[in-house]
């Protein structure tokens, strides 16, 4: 079977022009090359300059050798003297004609007329003195240089130099190559190598290439080397950490099964995700597994939905944990009471937990409804009979409701006469009565003292708070028998307020009920009035 090769391996298979050395190399000797072409097309052109002044500069000196002879020739007017001086100038390459005058006469003219080039120089025309007179002119000398010899000769020159630039860069270049490839690029190719032949784990370090042990190259593998120390305490912290996390894990999948308070995540949704077996247990839910399919919170809450909603919007906006009871029914049909707290996590998940608070809440209504009794006839006292009242108005939907306030006449007489222990049997004797007058969904309710509130929901018309009214009159203008032949004589004055809205205030129904009840006081006692 064939086996992958190592990344070292496959970096030698790789071709020439990929490696280090080789681009180094290369661009080394390309740009060494273009700027000695550079140097050596700039050093044609001015050593060709400088040459050309150079050759220039012989011909001035050349006449200035044989001025002294040709002015001796021009005086003497020695034709035979006056050739040999044109003669030696013409034997220069820089010279192509020479004429000698001697006055306005053409003593000496050798040479050609024009150069060969399309290029000219100056003719140089010199003034030649009297041997024994040198303020007196005799005659002239004129020299044309030989520009197309001048520009071979300096042409020639630079090409010269050129060359020989040209073979010192070239020279200059192979050794900076050398030198790169031998000092840094192969070192570096070797610290390359032996990085890509380590294994993960196998405690090797990266050895420093022979002779760069104190250089930059050198420090470059410790800091390697220290790097790959610094990896591997990392990656045993890593090794630790993991180890670490699943035992934390382990523990907490312990709790998780074992609590007996419900935990699940919650997705923006409102859907349940991997719920504990407590929850499953308390609510009928699926044991939660891998492939168990989310369950709809809302759905469990039913009409509570909305308060989940808003709890889950308040936690997520505030970022802090947000707590509510809910009310819903266990897996055994029981009404059961859950506190439920959503602490937000990363993204738009929340995290639940839910404790039973049923027996707590059970504990509170109880204690509410103790709260809310009369102790001595077991009616509603004014607290609870003020929260029947806003349940009442806010629960109106179709017909009226009316609010009687009832006080009894004559009952001061009864507990003077008779006593307080007597007035106490009274004022039970009263509570059952008007509870058997009114129906099981009516409130009867007592104040304190001698006065009493008798609530009717659902009326077709005021007709009927008027038959009722009626019938409590008429009951309690009865005697009430006590011990034996003891009997105790009431009536009742009662005022009656209507109301078909849910906007009016149950301080404002009170309050119109007792104008109306003192109005049947002030009317003779023993009857009822209607508020207006």
């Amino acid at each position: 079977m064939a086996t992958e090769p190592s990344p070292s391996a496959r970096q030698r298979r790789q071709p020439l022009l990929h490696g280090i050395v080789s681009r180094t190399t290369l661009l080394i000797l390309f740009f060494a090359g273009l700027v000695g072409a550079l140097v050596a097309l700039g050093s044609t052109v001015v050593v060709a300059q400088e040459e050309r002044k150079r050759l220039q500069q012989n011909v001035t000196d050349l006449i200035q050798s044989v001025e002294r002879t040709a002015s001796v020739a021009a005086f003497a007017r020695d034709e035979q003297l006056a050739a040999e001086v044109a003669q030696g100038l013409l034997g220069n390459r820089s010279v192509h004609k020479v004429v000698i005058r001697e006055g306005n006469r053409v003593m000496i003219e050798l040479g050609h007329e024009t150069a060969r080039s399309g290029r000219a120089l100056p003719v140089q025309v010199r003034p030649l003195m009297s041997p024994f007179m040198p303020e007196q002119q005799v005659g002239e000398i004129e020299v044309w240089p030989a520009a197309h010899r001048i520009d071979e000769d300096a042409g020639a020159y630079s090409r010269f130099i050129a060359v020989i630039l040209g073979m010192q860069l070239v020279a200059v270049a192979l050794a900076a190559a050398w030198v790169v490839l031998n000092v840094i690029t192969r070192p570096v190719k070797t610290l390359s190598d032996s990085l890509h032949s380590l294994r993960a784990g196998s405690g090797d370090r990266v050895p420093v290439p022979a002779g760069h042990s104190g250089d930059e190259i050198g420090r470059l593998a410790g800091d390697i080397n220290g790097l790959i120390v610094r990896m591997e305490g990392m990656l045993d912290s890593e090794r630790e950490l993991r180890a670490q996390r699943e035992e934390s894990e382990k523990r907490f999948r312990l709790i998780f099964e074992a609590a007996q308070t419900g935990m699940f995540t919650l997705d923006a949704e409102g859907c349940m995700h991997n719920w504990n077996p407590w929850l499953a247990r308390t609510l009928g839910l699926p044991a939660c597994n891998e492939d168990t399919e989310p369950y709809s919170l809302r759905r469990l809450l039913g009409p509570e939905a909305s308060r989940l909603d808003a709890l889950m919007v308040r936690a997520l906006s505030d970022h802090r944990p947000a707590a509510a009871d809910f009310q819903t029914t266990s897996a055994h049909g029981h009404v059961l009471w859950l506190h439920l707290v959503l602490n937000p996590m990363s993204g738009q998940l929340l995290q639940g937990i839910v404790n039973d608070v049923t027996d707590q809440k059970r504990a509170e209504a109880s204690a509410i409804a103790m709260a809310e009794r009369d102790a001595l006839t077991g009616l509603l006292n004014r607290r609870g009979i003020e929260h029947r009242l806003d349940q009442a108005l806010d629960g109106l939907q179709e017909g009226g409701l009316a609010l009687m306030l009832v006080d009894l006449d004559g009952f001061k007489e009864v507990n003077d006469t008779l006593g307080h222990e007597a007035g106490d049997r009274v004022l039970t004797a009263v509570a059952r009565q008007l509870e058997s007058i009114v129906r099981r969904s009516d409130v009867v309710a007592r104040l304190g003292g001698d006065e009493f509130i008798v609530v009717l929901g659902a009326l077709d018309s005021p007709d009927t708070a008027r038959f009722i009214a009626a019938k409590i009159v008429t009951s309690l203008a009865r005697p009430i028998e006590l011990d034996g032949a003891v009997h105790a004589r009431i009536g009742a004055s009662v005022g009656i307020a209507y109301t078909r809205t849910r906007d009016e205030m149950p301080d404002a129904l009170m309050r119109r009920a007792d104008e109306a009840m003192y109005e049947a006081k002030r009317a003779g006692k023993s009857q009822y009035r209607f508020a207006s």
